[in-house]
C-alpha cells in the first residue's frame, strides 16, 4: 500500500487530496482547500507552503502527484500558477517527496474516462472511486483526481512490471 497526496495548485485556491492505493483500491484519506484570498501574493505563497507541509505532516504521504498545467488565461495567470506549483514542490520536496506531475486531461481521463471533463464530472467521479457520500469541492475533488491518477498509474507500472520480468514492481517511477 502507498499513501498518495495530490495537489491541485493555485494562489486563491489551492487543493489538497490524500488516499490510500493498494494495486487499483483507493481509499480516502482527507481532503481540503487552501482559501488564499487575493491579498498579498507573498503571503498568499507562504499560506500555500504551510497548507501543505501541515497536510504532509499530518497525513505522512509517501509520493505526490501534482496538476501540471501548461495553458493559462492570460501570461499573468500563467506565471501566479507557476509560482504556487513551485511552493507546493518545495514543500512536498522539503519532506523527502518526489513529485509526479500529470497534465489536466491526463488526469480527467484516468477518472472520468474523458479528458475534457467538466469540473462536476471530475468531482462526481472522484466521490464514486473513493465511496464519498458527500462530493468534495471543486479543488479538494481536482487534487484527488490528481492522487487517483498518480495511484492508478502506479498500479499499471508496477502490473507492466511484473509482466515484462523487470524485477521489483514500482522500479520504473517516473
Amino acid at each position: 500500500m502507498v499513501r498518495i497526496v495530490g495537489v491541485d495548485p493555485g494562489t486563491i485556491k489551492a487543493g489538497w487530496g490524500v488516499i490510500d492505493c493498494e494495486g487499483a483500491r483507493l481509499q480516502h484519506v482527507a481532503s481540503g482547500t487552501l482559501v488564499l484570498g487575493r491579498g498579498d501574493l507573498s503571503q498568499r505563497l507562504a499560506g500555500i507552503y504551510d497548507g501543505i507541509m501541515a497536510a504532509v505532516d499530518q497525513h505522512s504521504p509517501e509520493e505526490a502527484s501534482i496538476e501540471r498545467n501548461f495553458l493559462a488565461r492570460n501570461v499573468k495567470s500563467a506565471f501566479r500558477l507557476g509560482e504556487s506549483r513551485g511552493v507546493v514542490m518545495a514543500a512536498v520536496a522539503a519532506r523527502g517527496l518526489g513529485v509526479v506531475e500529470y497534465t489536466p486531461a491526463t488526469i480527467k481521463k484516468a477518472v472520468v474516462g474523458y479528458g475534457r471533463a467538466d469540473k462536476e464530472q471530475v468531482q462526481e467521479a472522484v466521490a464514486r472511486m473513493l465511496g464519498l457520500e458527500v462530493r468534495p469541492d471543486e479543488d479538494a475533488a481536482d487534487a484527488l483526481a490528481a492522487a487517483i491518477c498518480h495511484g492508478l498509474r502506479r498500479s499499471w507500472d508496477d502490473k507492466v512490471a511484473v509482466a515484462l520480468g523487470s524485477g521489483a514492481a514500482g522500479a520504473s517511477r517516473r
